[in-house]
Formats: C-alpha cells, sequence, structure tokens
C-alpha cells in the first residue's frame, strides 16, 4: 500500500549440493561435506510480476499510465511492456487500459487519455508516477480528495509528454517514460504491488486436475474435476459491451495467454503480439459517475472496492475465485472457492474489469485428443 507498505518478501532459497566427481566409474562417489556445498543467494521477485530477477526491487518506481482504446488508435505503443493493464469500461461501450510498468520501461507509450474514478483505486495501492491527459471535472477532483499521499499526478506538459502526427487530436498525446521517470522527483517508496501474493512460483493452492506441465497441458483426469479446482480451456470470449468483446486463446507454443480484439489478433505498435501469462477476470458493479461526455453519452463508473467474484487464467487453466478489496489504497486479495489465497504464476498480468450489468465471460473448452480405435 501507498501509506504503509509492506517489504515484499524474497522468493524461497534456492540450493544447488555440488559434489566430487570420480576420475573412475569403479570409485565411489565422495560424500558431500560443508566445504564443498554452496548456496546461492536467493533472488528477490518484482512486485507486480511475481518475477525473479537480479534486478527485481520494490523501491524502483511504479508508473501508472491511461492509455487509449479506441480502435483508430490501434496498434498503441508500449502495451507489451507493460507489468499490469487493467481493461476498464468507459463512455459509448468502449474501454481504456490504466497501464503499469516497474520492471521495464517501453522507449514510447500512448496515446495517453483522460483519467476516471476507477483508476484512484487501481493507482493509490502502488503506483508513485499517476499519469494522463486530463478528465472531467467531478473525476479530477475525486482523483485529488482519494488517490494516496506522495503519488506525484502529472497531465499533459509534464516531462517527457509531447503530442505526435501519429493521430488527431485530441488522439496524439504520447509519453516517454524513462523521460519522465529520470526528470522528475525521484522516489524509494516500497511496494508490494496490487495483489496480494505469498511467496513466489506456485499458481494455485489446489491443485490441476491432472499433472500439468510448463506449457500448460494437462492431462485429462479419469473423475470429473471437482467444484473449484482448476479447468483446462483453450481461450475466453469477454463482452464489456456490443461493441468491445475482447479474447483470449491459450497458446502452449508461447506459454502464455493471447489477445484479440473480437477475431482480430491485437499487437502492440512493435509488432509484438499482445500477450499475458496470467488474466484476471475481475466482475464489478457500475454507477453513474454523474456527467455525461460530449456526445452526450453517460459515463459509467466502475466500482473497485468490496468483494465480488471473477476468475484467474494462467498456463491453459482458470479457476473461479473471490476477490477483496476493502478500501482504495489496499491490496486485493484473491481467494479459490476452498477461501486460500491464490498466488498469481511468475509473469505479467492483464486484469479484466468486466461490468456485472451488461457484461458477460464465456470460456471456450479445450479440445481433447481423440481416442486411437
Amino acid at each position: 500500500m501507498k501509506f504503509s507498505r509492506r517489504v515484499i518478501g524474497l522468493s524461497s532459497v534456492i540450493a544447488i549440493a555440488l559434489t566430487g566427481c570420480s576420475t573412475s566409474s569403479k570409485q565411489a562417489l565422495p560424500t558431500s561435506s560443508p566445504s564443498q556445498t554452496h548456496s546461492v543467494a536467493p533472488l528477490s521477485t518484482w512486485p507486480l510480476t511475481g518475477v525473479a530477477s537480479k534486478q527485481a526491487s520494490n523501491t524502483k518506481p511504479v508508473l501508472v499510465v491511461k492509455v487509449e482504446n479506441d480502435p483508430s488508435v490501434r496498434p498503441q505503443s508500449g502495451l507489451d511492456k507493460a507489468d499490469m493493464v487493467f481493461e476498464e469500461l468507459v463512455e459509448g461501450g468502449i474501454t481504456r487500459f490504466a497501464t503499469v510498468f516497474q520492471s521495464q520501461f517501453p522507449k514510447e507509450l500512448g496515446p495517453v487519455r483522460s483519467v476516471r474514478h476507477v483508476d484512484a483505486s487501481i493507482a493509490s495501492p502502488m503506483a508513485d508516477f499517476f499519469v494522463f491527459s486530463g478528465g472531467a471535472r467531478p473525476t479530477i477532483s475525486y482523483i485529488k480528495q482519494n488517490v494516496g499521499k506522495g503519488i506525484y499526478i502529472l497531465t499533459e506538459g509534464a516531462p517527457g509528454m509531447h503530442r505526435t502526427n501519429y493521430h488527431y487530436a485530441p488522439h496524439n498525446l504520447f509519453l516517454y517514460p524513462r523521460t519522465l521517470i529520470s526528470q522528475s522527483k525521484k522516489t524509494s517508496t516500497p511496494t508490494d504491488g496490487f495483489f496480494v501474493r505469498r511467496g513466489n512460483g506456485a499458481l494455485m493452492d489446489t491443485p490441476a486436475p491432472g499433472p500439468a506441465d510448463t506449457a500448460g497441458s494437462a492431462s485429462p483426469s479419469a473423475s470429473p474435476t471437482p467444484k473449484g479446482l482448476p479447468k483446462p480451456i483453450s481461450g475466453v470470449k469477454l463482452r464489456f459491451s456490443g461493441s468491445e468483446q475482447p479474447q483470449w486463446s491459450w497458446s502452449a507454443k508461447l506459454g502464455s495467454w493471447i489477445r484479440s480484439e473480437f477475431s482480430t489478433p491485437s499487437f502492440a505498435k512493435s509488432g509484438a503480439r499482445i500477450s499475458a501469462k496470467n488474466v484476471v477476470i475481475i466482475r464489478t458493479q457500475t454507477a453513474d459517475a454523474g456527467y455525461r461526455d460530449p456526445a452526450g453519452n453517460f459515463v459509467p463508473r466502475t466500482i473497485l472496492t468490496g468483494t465480488g467474484t471473477g476468475y484467474v487464467l494462467t498456463r491453459g487453466l482458470q479457476m473461479p475465485i473471490s476477490w477483496s478489496k476493502p478500501d482504495i489504497h489496499s491490496q486485493m486479495t484473491l481467494k479459490n472457492l476452498q477461501g486460500k489465497v491464490v498466488t498469481l504464476f511468475p509473469g505479467n498480468v492483464w486484469v479484466e474489469l468486466v461490468p456485472i450489468a451488461g457484461g458477460d465471460v464465456t470460456f471456450v473448452k479445450r479440445a481433447t485428443a481423440k481416442k486411437a480405435k
């Protein structure tokens, strides 16, 4: 949390026992002694992704930036470098992204667009820098009053913000993240990330219905899968509105979920396919934000506090979960149906804030191999 952040724990210690080798196959191998055993120092993990790395640091600045997802601006710049991406419903049935960076920063990011109420719940637990292009007066007032103390709120005119000729205004505001970080006030505030984690490496406390390899394939179970256990799937179709229905498909080759807009594959401007090690689907309530956009559209306000249900997708599996986030500044806790905390698999995360009213989640079953006659 931004107000009182706990320092993230290190990953489990990895010990490698080094034993001597005999010069003759007929000789017995010598017994290991303390002088022959060396411990490898444990690696820290990135708090947003759980990935172990020599460069991992829980005090490296966290940058949260609003990025547009209107069809006219695709492919966007920098999405492939994000540690986390939150997709949220906005007016007119379209969605917008809150992108989060810490372990790496893209050269350029955008288009940068306006803020929404729900972004306070996203940024407050982890952000050091919160960047957007502006917003409606009620939303700006809410953000200033509710975003965690010590978070630097930056809009157009901040270091690294610039207009391009990629699109027409207002779709042409972009950011050089490294410039913003280097030219802004430094921060060393520790973070635990957005989700509560219980260490590094485990997907879920409950095992999958069959043995799964690192690519995510699972062998068929002889008996029906008990309620709440991870199930193999090939993909998921999400409905935010009639005009915004993203899909995620499991790629065993990549070991990741790959994104499409309807059936059109999603790419970043770099040419990289948009993918995620984890997709977290959060079913959310929505309310009237209290104003309308210039076109007269109702502006929905996504509510990301309290409790609710959803799903975790990782390694070709899906599992129903419950979520809880007591207030704007709290981390979110995910639990399986047995009430145990779910730890996401190490890697980047896309969080889909799918509205309960008007939204939908449809899983695509994984095809099973036909038995040979």
